[in-house]
């Protein structure tokens, strides 16, 4: 039996979707594993960043309730093979037996460039903020509201 040209490029499209499927799942997998691991150490926070094909990364960031960093793991990579592995250091500082809060003070000021480095660690430390403070917004999402409301937004001049 021979395959014409168009069943020959059909074959190779559905390869590389069940390839494709079966990469999907086993990152899955392996950010489920990742997240049980970091949960182990404290109260989690989650963050990514999304960026073109080679610089995506997440990362997962556990602390205790003071808000002290107990681990962190991170994925970076551009393969199904990238694997989550274990982080020491953020900004040149330990990160474990950090407080959280001290990093997103650093982070503070950053330009726009450099938060879009950062933009995974940042937002898992804002999530963990967001989880042990009465903080209802993350820093980024209160920047959004100032900008779009104006600071009066928190006097309550729209309902917000």
């Amino acid at each position: 039996m021979q395959i014409s040209g168009i069943s020959a490029v059909i074959l190779v499209i559905f390869i590389f979707l069940a390839v494709q499927s079966v990469g999907g799942y086993l990152q899955i997998k392996r950010y489920q594993e990742a997240v049980r691991r970091v949960h182990k150490l404290g109260n989690v926070g989650i963050g990514q960043r999304r960026g073109s094909l080679l610089n995506a990364h997440v990362a997962i960031i556990a602390c205790d309730k003071e808000g002290i960093i107990t681990g962190a793991e991170v994925l970076d990579g551009i393969s199904v093979w990238a694997d989550f592995h274990p982080v020491d250091t953020f900004l040149g500082k330990k990160l474990v037996g950090t407080s959280i809060f001290e990093f997103l003070e650093m982070t503070e000021g950053f330009s726009k460039k450099e938060f879009k480095k950062y933009q995974g660690y940042i937002r898992a430390l804002e999530a963990l903020e967001v989880r042990l403070t009465d903080r209802e917004l993350t820093r980024e999402q209160e920047k959004y509201m100032d900008k779009k409301f104006g600071k009066d937004r928190k006097k309550g001049k729209f309902g917000l």
